[in-house]
Order: C-alpha cells, then structure tokens, then sequence
C-alpha cells in the first residue's frame, strides 16, 4: 500500500516524533514523507520537501497561497497514493484544501489529532482548533494518543477513532547518557518550553512551601514567570534555570541530574515526558490532567490535583520510590509503547483493520 505522510510541523517533538515512526513504518508500508524544507532527520523512505518560510508572518503567507497548495497537491497525487495520512496540521488552511482535493479524488484520509484541546494561550492553535472543523469530519478515520480523547475527536466530527498511544522516543536521549553522573537525591526537573498552561508557577510554589527540602531544575525555552524571577532573587539556591533551547546532549544529563521528573500542567494532552523520566530512572509527579491519566500510572508515577502547589509540594517530599518498582514499571511498558512495537497498529489502522 502506498501512503503520502503529509506534516505541517515538524519541529521540536513533532519532528521527533516523525524520526521515530517513520523508520519502523516505513516496513510496512510504501511510504512517502511530506514535510517543509527545514525537516532535515534522516528516514529510510522517500521524502519531498515543500518551501514553509523561515518566520510565522512567512509561513502564514505561504499557507494562504492557493498555488502552492496546488503546487503540493500535485507532488502528492503523482506519487499515487492509496492513502494521506495528515500526521499534523489539520486546521492549517492548505489542509482545508488537500483534504477536500483527496475526497474529490476518492483517496482517504487519516489523521492524527495531537491536540483535541488546543493548549490555552496559544494563537496557532486557536486557529487551528477552528479551521480543523472542516477536515476532522471528512477522514476516513482519525487516532488520538488516550481514551481520554475518544469523546472529544468525535465532537469534532470524527466518524471513526483510533487509539493508538505515544510511542517513546528516549533512546534519542539515552544514547548521550553519561557514566558517573551522580544523581542528586532533592533535585526536581521541569524540562521543556515555557508556557503558562504548563504550570512553572505552581511549582515554583511548591519548592517555596518546601523550604528548601527540593530544588528546582527548569531548563526550557520561553518566558520566565515573575514568581520565578522573584524566586531566583531571594533564593538562588532552589533554583536551577537554563532558559534556552537545550539540545539531547545537555538534556540527557540534566535527565540523569535529577531524582523526579515534575509535569505541574493546568492542561495538557500527552507528552513524550514520562516515557523519557522514566526511562531514565525518575520518578514522575504529574498533575492529573489529559493524557497524563493513564499516562503517568503506567510507569509508576504519582498524579496530584492541577493547581494545586500544596499537593504537588506533597507528592515531591517522598525520595524517589524504590528502584524495583520504578524498573518494573517502566520495563512492562518498554516495549509495548517503542515505535517498533507500535507500527504495525499504525499500519492495521492505515488499511482500514484499526479499531479502538
């Protein structure tokens, strides 16, 4: 079977995210990878790049231009693919267009809804969230990373919902691991771009209220909260913070630093995070929010209430549970959620045999 993988997004996780499914899909199906010309991971499959503009105003403009979606339109179809596979993006406006040019062609389209709640505060995805109303309804069949998102993909117009879970992608770290790299017992790591949704605020809180007790490593890009800054000033000590973009080499010892992996989230959908801390020996605090529900159980981590700095200060006093049952919990899950071992669920619902 042939299938065009069409991604509209590609950097940061996403293109992670491609880089590890790509290869082991690749096995089973002729497929054929479309993505913006800064995509540069190597993929044993074939890949067409398309111009995306190199800043949003860009971008934006390029994605208003009616002939360049023909112009990708036209790639696509003369690789004669029995599916599109819409990987992201589907409330960008070329997507409004090749997902009616696919139905007009009879070819079927597949998507992956990352986001069925859009993250707050963000004005992408906002437009998104709106424009995708016309795409979700006209594919064949749509997959979300949780039961948790069954409910909402349908409200969106989905005709039929695929539950597939979030690979892990770890190894992309774990390769850079360090030998000797002590761990420090009282140190908690907050690791990825700074948003507010993201709760930075919560737990700084939390290490407030401990007095001490914990310290705080946030590594990240994006913008510091006030509480933060405040923090840092009157006690330097509690407060590691690299706020930048930290590349795998320098994120997997920040990994190996810290005893507990913290995700204080008001909101969220799934995240690559637990899987990662987990991988590498943490304990996870989560807040008991999306995808984090089954998420962080299954490998043996601790969910508390979102918003809530006294419990997640709680939850973060324990040492790391004992290293049994962290490797125990993690090792059920190892294979079950490594991209090789979720492949041929993408592939069985591609062709048409997925099912919740």
């Amino acid at each position: 079977m042939k299938v065009a993988l069409l991604a509209f997004s590609v950097r940061g996780a996403m293109g992670q995210y491609l880089e590890a499914l790509v290869p082991p899909l690749s096995e089973y199906l002729n497929l054929t990878l479309f993505v913006p010309e800064h995509f540069k991971e190597a993929v044993p499959t074939k890949v067409v790049r398309f111009p995306s503009g190199t800043s949003k105003a860009e971008t934006l403009k390029r994605f208003l231009d009616l002939g360049q979606a023909r112009a990708l339109w036209r790639k696509i179809l003369s690789e004669k693919p029995d599916r599109l596979y819409l990987f992201n993006g589907e409330g960008y406006p070329w997507a409004l267009l090749l997902s009616r040019w696919a139905t007009e062609e009879g070819i079927p389209l597949f998507l992956t809804l990352h986001d069925p709640d859009p993250h707050p505060g963000n004005v992408w995805e906002a437009a998104n969230a709106l424009l995708r109303r016309w795409v979700v309804p006209l594919a064949t069949s749509v997959h979300v990373h949780s039961h948790v998102f069954v409910d909402k993909a349908r409200q969106l117009g989905a005709r039929d919902v695929v539950v597939i879970p979030h690979g892990s992608f770890a190894d992309r770290f774990l390769r850079h691991a360090k030998p000797n790299v002590q761990r420090e017992e009282d140190l908690v790591l907050f690791f990825g771009r700074l948003e507010a949704y993201k709760g930075v605020d919560v737990l700084v809180r939390a290490i407030l209220a401990l007095g001490g007790r914990r310290r705080a490593l946030i590594a990240g890009p994006g913008r510091l909260p006030l509480i933060l800054r405040e923090a840092m000033r009157e006690h330097p000590s509690w407060f590691e913070v690299h706020n930048r973009y930290v590349p795998d080499e320098e994120a997997a010892l920040f990994f190996q630093r810290a005893s507990v992996l913290v995700l204080p989230y008001r909101q969220a959908t799934q995240s690559s995070l637990p899987l990662i801390g987990a991988a590498f020996g943490l304990a996870v605090v989560a807040s008991a929010v999306g995808a984090f529900v089954e998420d962080v159980p299954r490998v043996g981590g601790i969910l508390v209430p979102p918003n809530n700095p006294e419990a997640l200060a709680q939850a973060l006093l324990p040492l790391e549970p004992h290293k049994d049952q962290k490797e125990r919990a993690f090792g059920e899950v190892l294979l079950e959620l490594s991209f090789d071992a979720l492949a041929p669920r993408f592939f069985a619902w591609l062709v048409g045999r997925g099912g919740v």
